[in-house]
């Protein structure tokens, strides 16, 4: 049950971040360009990378396996730039709803690419997930309100689609290599990627901006968060190898729907800053709902 375990703990410990992601969107960066925050998202994924090699000492793979760890680790790089797009236009629980997905597309690559079967109770449950992100869609009041949340949608699918693309790699490319080499590659494509990305002149400038108003808030928000995806990243990838790809990735994933959608209420509450959720009473009805189907279609799925 230790996989189990890894992926309630990476839940737990990416709604926290999605947070911090959607405070660093919206109150540091004020919705201007957070891909920014690659400039220095880099260099810390570098250097936590190579801290817990050399604290891990993990056996150096093959060149190719190398290669496959920094793609999937480019590949998430790469997606999060849709993933912090979407924050300007949606709330940290509404991003949740769409990581329902994963699942859903990890049955359908091992159906098209791997030859697993999928059968028609899975499909069921496949349309019951689907179900969830067009209700918190079609809720919104207000025509170009629902045309932002409709943009959100299209930019947290590609990235979902990116991020599953980068897992199966992960997982399916790797066989016989140390976990810990993996994690460790994964990272410092990761980091490298952003460090690459960073060299965009309107990131480097929109950093530069960042550093001069706000740095404490800038640096130590993103030195945290990078920290907490590190560990994050390392339970729940951990927990896919151990376990079954699709089926770890389902529990995380409404793990993560439920802890973030209770957190959002409580931080709102609270600290409204940081929540900065919207809650209004038939939002959160569409949300409540939202979470049920992910849920039924979850269990129907597995």
């Amino acid at each position: 049950m230790l996989w189990l375990i890894l992926c309630i703990v990476a839940a737990l410990t990416w709604s926290i971040s999605a947070f911090i992601d959607n405070y660093q969107t919206d109150v540091i960066f004020k919705g201007k360009t957070p891909q920014a925050m690659k400039v220095l998202n880099g260099p810390v994924y570098i250097l936590i990378s190579v801290i817990v090699g050399l604290i891990l000492q993990a056996p150096i793979p093959n060149i190719a396996q190398i290669g496959l760890l920094i793609l999937s680790g480019a590949l998430s790089s790469v997606g999060s730039l849709a993933y912090y797009q979407a924050l300007k236009n949606e709330e940290a629980t509404g991003a949740t709803i769409f990581y329902q997905l994963q699942p859903v597309l990890f049955l359908i690559v091992d159906f098209l690419i791997f030859d697993e079967s999928i059968t028609p109770k899975q499909i069921l449950g496949f349309i019951i997930i689907l179900l969830a992100p067009i209700i918190v869609i079609f809720t919104r009041k207000r025509a170009k309100s629902r045309r932002m949340a409709i943009h959100a949608a299209a930019l947290l699918i590609l990235y979902v689609l990116i991020a599953t693309a980068s897992a199966e790699i992960a997982v399916r490319s790797t066989a016989g290599v140390d976990y810990r080499s993996v994690f460790i590659f994964y990272l410092f494509g990761r980091g490298l990627t952003d460090c690459l990305l960073g060299f965009i002149p309107k990131y480097r400038k929109r950093h530069k901006y960042i550093m001069k108003h706000s740095p404490k808030a800038y640096v130590g928000t993103v030195i945290l968060n990078q920290c907490l995806c590190a560990f994050a990243d390392f339970t729940y990838r951990y927990g896919l190898v151990i376990g079954i790809a699709a089926l770890a990735s389902a529990v995380t994933n409404a793990a993560q729907l439920i802890l973030t959608f209770l957190l959002g209420i409580i931080l709102s509450l609270i600290w409204p800053n940081f929540g900065r959720e919207k809650l209004h009473r038939h939002l959160i009805l569409a949300h409540v709902a939202a979470v049920i189907l992910c849920i039924v279609g979850i269990i129907i799925i597995q």
